[in-house]
């Protein structure tokens, strides 16, 4: 079986192998992409260029044939795509050697992707994402609103452009669900129970603001809504003078805080305090609320923003204000003022708000010491110390394989010069450490990769065909390979 490679030159496929046959399989990845990006390019500029208009019939899914009504007199692409003329599915399908069916849903997809999903249609074309991924999608959405469309393209994208059957899947449901619950399958038109969750995002608003999706049955979710209502309404009386809207969303917490002090009412009787279902002791909270907080800021803006607040004792130990359960990490060096928050549950957020979020939660706050990224020290057990492990992920932030974005909190931590239990002291240090998702763990111990650390903190990666990475905080590099 003969080929042609990039570069044009002839080979025979059965007598590749090792390094060649890995080179021919990385340009057949890029090829394909090219060409289906180029295929969908191809396939708009036939549909703008054949348009439909007067005495020109656009083409539908039924071929305008007679008696053919609903949605077979529907036209090719959704809501919001332009018109094409009726016999430009022939010539796709006769170009393609394909089906009319086959024809009309790659030509209605190509439409869709264009007019009604801008942001996959971008990463189809900065060759991010494999065209027919988002043809998938494009089919996926077709029946939905323009809106609809949009929205679950926002959703794709902002949750790290990740679009996979499942991650598609989910984006469609939830989409169907706020935008077009009759579509749903429950005779009621409501979610079944299998989608009812409660979910927060901190990825999807500006900076210090999250959003909340709930989906229930309608009585619960109901009565919440009127109990939202009326402490907005009560926050209104007493002097609050934000929209309804904003006091509303600032109810819940109140309603949060609230219901946490009830809580505690009930155990407040017994000296100690103790939880009644395990007998343990009970420490009064104000807030449900429990985060880490790793805060990038110098130690002086941190120790100025705190006044008041928390404080941070000289000897570096905990601050004993609260249950909160922080982990502040600062960036050495730092005189900028305006820190940056990265949390599980904040997201990014700037000095004035991690001040705010420290006063609302008062005596329940705590600030532990920061964490020097560039500490060096070392142990002599196999697996590293938290204060270790919290250095190494605050300064790696996801698994450093090649394109794997993992958040590092969720990895292990590899030696990168494998751990020896008869080698020297030391070996457990920041420097030999990186954090490394499980599948890529396994891949490097048991699969022939191989990678450092480098001085200036990023990594060089090469597999047993001999291809080569440079992964950066930026993202990853496929380096050129020597003649």
């Amino acid at each position: 079986m003969f080929e042609v490679d990039a570069a044009l030159h002839p080979f025979e496929v059965s007598d590749l192998g090792g390094a060649a046959l890995f080179d021919v399989i990385a340009d057949s990845r890029d090829s394909e992409t090219r060409a289906g990006r180029r295929k969908v390019r191809l396939a708009y500029q036939l549909c703008v260029t054949n348009p439909a208009g007067p005495g020109i019939e656009p083409a539908t899914w039924g071929d305008g044939l007679p008696g053919m009504a609903g949605d077979y007199d529907a036209t090719l692409g959704g809501e919001g795509t332009p018109l094409v003329a009726r016999f430009v599915v022939e010539d796709w399908g006769a170009a393609n050697r394909t089906s009319r069916g086959a024809a009309k849903q790659f030509l209605a997809n190509t439409l869709d992707l264009h007019h009604r999903l801008p942001r996959a249609h971008a990463r189809v074309e900065a060759l991010e994402l494999d065209a027919w991924k988002a043809l998938a999608l494009a089919e996926e959405t077709h029946d939905l609103s323009s809106e609809a469309a949009r929205w679950i393209d926002n959703l794709l994208h902002e949750r790290g452009g990740t679009y996979s059957f499942n991650a598609i899947a989910k984006a469609v449901k939830l989409g169907v669900a706020k935008f077009h619950p009759e579509k749903l399958e429950d005779d009621n038109g409501l979610p079944g129970r299998d989608d009812w969750d409660v979910s927060v995002d901190h990825a999807q608003g500006a900076e210090g603001t999250s959003t909340l999706e709930a989906i229930g049955s309608s009585l619960d979710l109901a009565k919440f809504g009127d109990l939202v209502s009326d402490e907005a309404a009560t926050m209104g009386r007493l002097g609050d003078t934000d929209t309804l809207g904003q006091r509303k969303a600032k109810a819940l917490g109140v309603i949060a805080d609230r219901q946490a002090s009830l809580d505690l009412l009930g155990v407040l009787d017994q000296d100690p305090p103790v939880n009644p279902e395990t007998g343990e002791p009970v420490t009064p909270r104000k807030s449900y609320l429990r985060a880490r907080l790793f805060v990038h800021l110098s130690l002086a803006d941190l120790a100025t923003m705190c006044a008041g607040s928390a404080t941070i004792p000289a000897d570096g130990t905990e601050s004993p204000r609260g249950p909160l359960g922080s982990g502040d990490a600062v960036r050495p060096g730092s005189e900028n003022p305006v820190g940056v928050v990265e949390s599980n549950l904040f997201g990014p957020a700037a000095t004035h708000l991690i001040a705010g979020y420290l006063k609302q939660l008062g005596a329940d706050a705590r600030v532990t010491p920061v964490i020097d990224t560039t500490k060096v020290w070392a142990v002599d057990v196999h697996d590293p110390p938290q204060a270790m492990r919290d250095q190494v992920t605050e300064r790696d932030r996801h698994c450093v394989h090649p394109y794997c974005g993992r958040s590092s909190k969720t990895c292990d931590l590899d030696h990168i010069v494998p751990f020896d239990d008869t080698g020297p002291s030391g070996q457990t240090n920041p420097e030999n450490l990186a954090p490394l998702c499980r599948r890529h763990h396994v891949l490097k111990t048991h699969g022939g990769w191989r990678y450092q650390r480098n001085r200036d903190g990023t990594y060089t990666w090469a597999n047993q065909h001999g291809r080569s990475w440079l992964v950066t905080d930026s993202g990853t590099v496929e380096l050129t390979q020597e003649p």
